[in-house]
């Protein structure tokens, strides 16, 4: 049974586990090749596209994929295809929020602004965008980054939404 006085050394033993994890994770990627990579990430995508919860969404919001992460151009163009909505996020800056925007299209992605972190996404000033979580219409969300959860936030090492 644990006492009251052991919460902090419980947190502390959970944030080494999770940079010790992070870690393993960051050198098993830096070890595959560029190939099997791609490789993964088709098979993965094609396992989102034939999931019966996709197939039956009509309004999907998904994240763009930087370089060392699960590659999501194919499910994009697929939701494209399939004439299902498409949302990916917008980060506010100095914050864990997350809003959500709708694109255009596929191609819509080569206008977005790249952010300092080199993450595409809709600019601050770009209002025009419908918001995934307005209104009472379901959205289902796909992320490949364990790090966010459903409500709009990020968590990034560690942080609280």
């Amino acid at each position: 049974m644990e006492r009251a006085g052991d919460g902090g050394a419980m947190a502390a033993a959970l944030r080494a586990a999770k940079r010790q994890l992070r870690a393993e994770l960051r050198q098993r990627l830096r070890a595959l090749g560029a190939a099997e990579k791609q490789r993964q990430s088709r098979l993965l995508g094609r396992k989102v596209i034939d999931h019966p919860k996709y197939q039956e969404s009509k309004r999907i919001a998904i994240f763009l994929s930087m370089p060392d992460e699960v590659q999501t151009e194919e499910i994009i163009k697929d939701i494209f295809k399939q004439g299902k909505e498409c949302f990916i996020p917008r980060y506010k800056p100095q914050s864990n929020h997350i809003d959500m925007l709708k694109l255009s299209s596929a191609e819509d992605i080569s206008s977005l602004a790249l952010t300092s972190w080199n993450i595409l996404q809709p600019s601050d000033d770009d209002i025009a965008r419908e918001e995934a979580l307005a209104g009472d219409r379901y959205t289902s969300f796909w992320s490949q980054s364990p790090s966010s959860t459903f409500i709009g936030h990020s968590v990034v090492h560690g942080q609280k939404p």
